[in-house]
């Protein structure tokens, strides 16, 4: 034990170790940032995908510039949404097409098409 008073003497193994370990965790810290906004845009792809699908079906019927409406994207192209994605609707007004992809965290994407 040490008496009052002493301080301890930090060598230069201890301050590299320290070092090292400090950047160590710097690194693995903007990896793990790294891999969350990679994954994010990973997971946002398909979604974007699957709407410019949705978009062009909706004008492949090649709707007319005066006629608009609303209808939920299963009706125009069949089958489940993305994993991601909880709500899907396509806009047809003025002869573009506009679809919102609503997913999980209040995001939206929305992709806007003309013929």
């Amino acid at each position: 034990m040490r008496g009052d008073g002493e301080l301890r003497e930090v060598t230069p193994e201890m301050r590299a170790r320290g070092v090292r370990t400090f950047v160590t965790v710097l690194v693995v810290f903007f990896a793990l940032v790294g891999v969350v906004v990679a994954t994010l845009a990973w997971q946002g792809r398909g979604v974007r995908d699957y709407a410019a699908r949705v978009a062009q079906a909706a004008l492949a019927a090649k709707p007319s510039p005066n006629v608009g409406f609303t209808r939920p994207c299963g009706e125009v192209v069949p089958g489940p949404l993305p994993a991601q994605a909880q709500s899907c609707e396509v806009s047809l007004v003025g002869g573009a097409a506009r679809v919102t992809v609503g997913v999980q965290g209040g995001r939206s994407y929305v992709i806007e098409r003309r013929p």
